[in-house]
């Protein structure tokens, strides 16, 4: 199958949203499992395409959008030079390589916008996902024990840093 990396617009905040839940609801991938309004998607999608930090999809030969990856940059200049990302890869679609697609694309969008390094968070129980970042040169900084009690089990969530220096 062959994919596409490339932005994703407000015209897929339908796409997205669904996409994103899907995973949420999943309840083993995010962090956060409410979901927003599926306007704010389209807010969302809007917001990081007018900061020129547009959220990169991962789009299959017919067009559907099967996982994005996006950061969000430190918000204080003391923090500004550091970014977290946040990514899904669709439940049928994973293990095709698509996730370090969306890696390498998004680590390349922030080199050009000058930022230093990458943040992420992970449950430690996502095996697959944390080979898949130390793969690209994340490594682990931390780990938060106990921080999320999901369904009446905890999960340790593993903090990494990828310097792009």
């Amino acid at each position: 199958m062959e994919i596409e990396i490339r932005p994703v617009g407000a015209e897929h905040a339908g796409e997205m949203y669904s996409l994103v839940n899907e995973i949420k609801d999943e309840g083993k991938y995010l962090f956060f499992t409410l979901r927003f309004p599926p306007e704010g998607t389209k807010k969302y999608i809007e917001t990081h395409a007018a900061a020129g930090n547009p959220i990169l999809g991962a789009f299959a030969e017919d067009g559907d959008l099967v996982g994005w990856i996006d950061f969000n940059i430190g918000g204080f200049e003391d923090i500004s030079h550091t970014a977290t990302i946040g990514m899904g890869v669709g439940r049928n679609q994973r293990g095709k390589g698509i996730g370090e697609k969306l890696l390498r694309a998004c680590i390349g969008n922030a080199k050009k916008l000058r930022l230093e390094k990458l943040e992420l968070e992970v449950f430690d129980s996502n095996a697959a996902a944390r080979s898949l970042y130390h793969k690209v040169g994340f490594v682990e900084e931390g780990r938060l024990r106990r921080k999320r009690k999901f369904r009446g089990r905890y999960e340790d969530l593993i903090c990494m840093g990828l310097f792009l220096d």
